[in-house]
């Protein structure tokens, strides 16, 4: 039975069971049905970021291109926000490279500090008992949005203004989904999607042997009567940077990334507001090199796949308990190498009083344009001018939220796996641990140096935007204490962070793929596969790598390709397949292989019974029942004659309103959908 039918078959029993049986005889009344499922205020919105004149590219090194406004596909903000009586707490995710906590000049107060406080205000008009510290705001990453950050576009007077809309627009978010409030279930799951990580080889951004954090996080809020999705709020641990605003010399515009792709894709189907951030994003490049939107709907293909097998294996949350608290950390030590000295430089240097009179990409700056994070405390402390004497630090304010056995931390830039590991050892009785990405500021890349030889680090850009030495343990040592604020188990001593390296795999080629459907029904599959240099091979000759031998689990044989190339296979036989891809390293011998499994699905088909209503003999009530497919369906949508859309297994339709047809659409767990028809009686 699934989850919908679950919800139709209770309503049914209620209806039945107040019926009375025909006869005299009294019957008591049967006592009332109690929802064993926690139960939630639940709302989502998103407003509009699109760039109202053209503005500098963030994220892709274009600091030498021109300013542009056009966009591939919608920049937004989204947010989420989940109250129980008069406690909230709010998710709220900006379409960006990253987003600072504070800013210098006339935009301070319009960093995520700032949108943090006034959204946390929207939230107290509306009744709600919260601080700042209820409101986490975080960043995509997406490599193709208007700079806020400065780094590698301009921040001139164009940019600067958008800083203020983005602000704008957190808050406007915020509030108009605590307007939108609707009683729902919060049902969890944690995804799957390691083949979107590329892990099984030496890449760029990616040291070999090291462990990736593939978990998926999402929360769905459903209603209670008939499952359909009121929101859905996700974080999804990998580099959303496929897409760049300039292919060459081709303006293509900015763009969403996945994030947008899924959201769109999951909106229309699933329905609600789809809500997709970041998890864990240091050292979890995806495996794609191509710079363009189709690149990007592959991706989100997988992305949006593994999603919804998500989705399919969800329960509901039992306990109701909300909370939210935050630390300040103004202790971050700004490292001694010049890649970690750099953001420090580059806030100095934008500073009016600095050597540049304000915002510049002087080719000074070797290469980059100045960073407008603010130079006060707590944000900087010490010597905070270019003139100044004496240590620095760097402050931001770390945060957590509670939903039930939830816990959400805030990542204030590109936390390591290691970093969120080491908080999910500490912390003890959580459900899940989630970290979420640019969470609060953006401070780079954050891990220990130590735990990394030159040439396990040497294909990254890793130092360069490794703010400073202490950053990973200072985030682990926040989250530990703001656990145990919110009532969380935590072990008594903080655990030290410490990344485990195989040192086994150093002499081994780079193989790994990922498929645009990791389960689905018969038809094509699109894969996409990259093999590399050993990671001992950094900085010597090339070794000669064999093509790519495929094996898809199947009959078909003999199958290669070269690397950084996509082919399709067409499975026409529902059943379980092992595809595995291989590469030899014809320099040593040495071979490595990446497996996936692949689960097809008989076809899904739907179909629908009708009766003549018993209370109504003017209306219809339709049911659906499906055939074949995942087995679980995740939304079912009716289009009455008369124009009215319900959702759920069950519709009643108007039988004299209109024309005599409905239409029925529904998706399962695979993202499979299937249509119907049926006339009224």
């Amino acid at each position: 039975m699934t989850r919908l039918m679950a919800w139709l078959g209770c309503s049914l029993l209620m209806l039945l069971t107040a019926c009375g049986g025909g006869n005299d005889t009294e019957v008591a009344a049967p006592a009332p049905t109690v929802n064993p499922n926690a139960l939630f205020q639940v709302g989502a919105a998103s407003v509009s970021i699109a760039p109202q004149t053209p503005v500098f590219a963030g994220g892709s090194s274009d600091k030498n291109k021109p300013a542009i406004q056009t966009s591939n596909d919608p920049l937004e903000v989204r947010a989420f926000v989940v109250a129980k009586g008069d406690k909230a707490v709010a998710f709220a995710v900006v379409d960006s490279t990253g987003y600072f906590a504070e800013y210098q000049g006339a935009e301070a107060g319009m960093g995520q500090f700032g949108a943090r406080v006034d959204a946390a205000q929207k939230l107290v008009e509306r009744g709600f008992k919260v601080d700042r510290s209820a409101v986490m705001v975080s960043a995509t990453h997406s490599h193709a949005t208007p700079t806020v950050v400065g780094i590698w576009g301009l921040m001139g007077a164009a940019n600067r203004a958008y800083v203020k809309q983005v602000h704008d627009a957190v808050v406007q978010a915020v509030d108009l989904a605590a307007a939108n409030l609707k009683t729902s279930e919060l049902w969890v799951a944690n995804g799957d999607i390691s083949a979107m990580v590329w892990q099984n080889g030496q890449g760029t951004n990616h040291p070999d042997g090291f462990a990736v954090d593939s978990k998926m996080p999402l929360l769905w809020a459903r209603d209670p009567a008939t499952g359909a999705t009121n929101a859905l709020y996700v974080t999804v641990p990998t580099h959303p940077d496929q897409f760049r605003p300039f292919n060459g010399t081709v303006v293509q515009g900015y763009s969403a990334d996945t994030p947008g792709y899924v959201r769109a894709k999951m909106d229309a189907s699933i329905g609600g507001v789809s809500v997709i951030g970041s998890g864990t994003l240091g050292r979890q490049e995806p495996p794609g090199q191509n710079p363009d939107y189709a690149e990007v709907s592959y991706q989100g293909e997988y992305l949006l796949n593994a999603l919804q097998l998500a989705m399919a294996k969800a329960q509901p949350l039992k306990t109701d308990t909300i909370g939210s608290t935050e630390t300040l950390v103004n202790t971050i030590t700004v490292g001694n190498s010049a890649g970690n000295q750099g953001l420090l430089a580059l806030m100095k240097y934008n500073a009016a009083n600095g050597p540049f009179g304000g915002p510049s990409c002087n080719a000074a700056l070797g290469g980059n344009c100045t960073v407008p994070r603010a130079l006060v405390a707590p944000w900087c402390n010490g010597n905070c001018s270019v003139s100044g004497s004496g240590s620095t630090t760097l402050g931001t304010y770390m945060t957590a939220l509670r939903i039930g056995p939830l816990l959400y931390i805030s990542n204030p830039g590109e936390a390591f796996p290691e970093v969120n590991d080491t908080v999910r050892g500490e912390v003890l009785d959580a459900q899940s641990v989630n970290p979420v990405a640019l969470a609060g500021d953006f401070l780079g890349y954050y891990w220990s140096p130590s735990d990394y030889s030159a040439a396990q680090i040497g294909s990254s850009d890793f130092l360069k935007y490794n703010v400073g030495p202490n950053l990973a343990q200072l985030t682990a040592d926040a989250a530990h204490a703001n656990a145990a604020t919110l009532g969380f188990k935590v072990k008594p001593s903080k655990d030290a962070v410490k990344a485990m390296v195989d040192a086994t795999v150093a002499d081994l080629p780079g193989i790994q793929f990922y498929s645009t459907k990791l389960a689905t029904t018969p038809g094509t599959i699109s894969f996409y596969a990259s093999a590399g240099q050993p990671q001992n091979n950094w900085q010597k000759p090339a070794h000669v790598l064999s093509k790519i031998s495929w094996d898809f689990g199947d009959s078909v044989a003999g199958i290669t390709s070269d690397s950084a190339q996509r082919l399709s296979h067409d499975f026409t036989t529902p059943g379980s397949y092992k595809v595995t891809a291989k590469v030899t390293d014809t320099s040593t011998g040495n071979s490595r292989a990446w497996s996936q499994t692949l689960t097809i699905y008989p076809p899904f088909t739907v179909s629908v019974t009708s009766a003549v209503s018993p209370a109504d003999v003017n209306k219809t009530v339709l049911t659906l029942s499906a055939q074949g497919g995942q087995g679980t369906l995740l939304a079912v949508r009716w289009d009455c004659p008369d124009g009215v859309k319900q959702e759920g297994l069950t519709a009643t339709c108007n039988s004299l309103a209109g024309g005599r047809i409905v239409n029925v659409t529904a998706w399962d767990g695979a993202g499979n959908a299937a249509k119907a028809q049926a006339l009224l009686k």
